[in-house]
């Protein structure tokens, strides 16, 4: 390559401006496109290698490129590119939506469903004398499926009321309202979900089977509940508490109903007043988007008259539950009409009552008291809290019959060592 002497000038007063990055052989040597990448995208490189012009128009001319290059036209193609789909990296998959939309970020619901699980099942173990690898595989079990089961539940609900979220301030935000989640998408979440929940009913007895599979009907309906009526805390309750059934079933292989009806609504009346705390939250969305709710039909005072007297009807019936399996106290009048001594009462009481499930009855009492005096109906914040302290209380209860029944066991198991001891007659 050849160039004329204005030019060989020109170039060399360009390459000393530049800093010395190059010297003027380099610069001959290097291929065009080289030379391009060198000095940048920005400076022409017919001012190095065609026309003699002067060192400020070739910068005049470097700055209108650089201002071009900052700023370029787009073209059709680089327009169509924009607009197609494959020009966006794919969207990774996230789990997140998903656990949301099965509230594994909230467990107390989880935790709820739970309780009534867990005092079934050990009221039917104390009842059957079951062994403690009974109780706690059982209770192992229904563990994982409150949690599965409550996660589809969520799902039916939210698939059912994703317009209704939308309007509402607290669940706007939920994944099928705000479009994280499409409908198609919660529909194969949901199948999972039962797909597991069916795994773990498959390790009941045919009894239990039978009975949990009629659970999905209350689970079905109780999102609808609140387009028909203004007591939907009622479906909340018959489907959230069918666990007090299937616990008994599972332990003892059928359900015995002088103990397990009035056990089952004692836990709807409980899950009707917990949902009632809850719904206090909604107040002002439900009634904007025209829904019912216990929570807009009762006034304030109303409200906390209902808590009273939906407290005092479950706890009646979990004592008459308990009672209709063994007594809780026994009578200080023996079965020859003798009359019993203090001590001799006690004693019977622990081998043959619930001494520990009515100390934690009595807690639960002043749990709920101090529950319903300081519930601020109109604090989201305070509803929310109390919602969730219900945990506490079905843990108090469940404290109390398992102490029962382990202590129960332990009695069983030292009266079997002692008779294990005794010397065999000789024949």
């Amino acid at each position: 390559m050849s160039l004329c002497p204005g030019a060989w000038r020109s170039s060399m007063r360009l390459t000393r401006s530049c800093s010395r990055l190059f010297s003027t052989s380099s610069y001959l040597s290097l291929p065009h496109a080289t030379i391009r990448r060198r000095i940048g995208s920005s400076l022409s490189l017919d001012c190095v290698l065609t026309r003699p012009l002067s060192i400020s128009a070739c910068l005049h001319a470097a700055r209108s490129n650089t201002e071009e290059n900052a700023h370029p036209e787009p073209t059709k193609a680089a327009s169509a590119a924009s607009h197609s789909p494959i020009s966006s990296p794919p969207a990774s998959f996230s789990f997140r939506p998903y656990a949301e939309l099965m509230r594994l970020d909230r467990p107390a619901g989880s935790y709820l469903l739970f309780m009534p699980c867990s005092w079934s099942i050990t009221m039917a173990s104390h009842f059957m004398h079951a062994p403690t690898s009974v109780w706690l595989s059982n209770l192992g079990l229904f563990a994982v499926g409150s949690f599965i089961m409550r996660g589809a539940g969520c799902t039916i609900n939210d698939m059912w009321d994703a317009k209704m979220d939308a309007k509402v301030e607290r669940t706007k935000t939920r994944p099928i309202a705000s479009g994280r989640i499409t409908h198609g998408q919660a529909t194969i979440a949901l199948g999972l979900q039962l797909a597991a929940g069916l795994v773990v009913l498959l390790q009941l007895n045919t009894y239990s089977i039978i009975l949990g599979s009629l659970a999905l009907v209350p689970v079905t309906l109780y999102p609808l509940m609140k387009r028909v009526t203004n007591f939907p805390q009622v479906g909340m309750g018959l489907a959230f508490t069918w666990g007090s059934m299937l616990g008994w079933s599972a332990v003892a292989g059928a359900c015995y109903w002088p103990a397990v009806l009035p056990l089952y609504a004692s836990t709807v009346t409980w899950g009707v007043a917990y949902d009632l705390i809850y719904a206090q939250q909604d107040k002002t969305d439900d009634k904007a988007a025209g829904v019912g709710s216990m929570a807009l039909l009762l006034s304030d005072k109303g409200t906390k008259r209902a808590l009273v007297a939906l407290s005092v009807v479950w706890m009646a019936l979990l004592v008459y539950a308990v009672q209709a399996q063994s007594p809780i106290f026994p009578s200080f009048t023996a079965k020859d009409g003798s009359t019993l001594s203090l001590h001799e009462w006690v004693q019977l009481t622990f081998a043959t009552g619930h001494p520990f499930f009515a100390a934690s009855w009595l807690a639960t009492v002043a749990h709920i008291y101090w529950q319903i005096h300081t519930l601020k109906l109109n604090n989201r914040m305070d509803c929310w809290a109390k919602f969730c302290s219900n945990r506490s209380v079905g843990l108090i209860i469940f404290t109390g019959l398992a102490a029962d029944y382990l202590y129960q066991w332990a009695n069983s198991c030292n009266t079997h060592d002692k008779k294990s001891e005794l010397p065999s007659e000789k024949t």
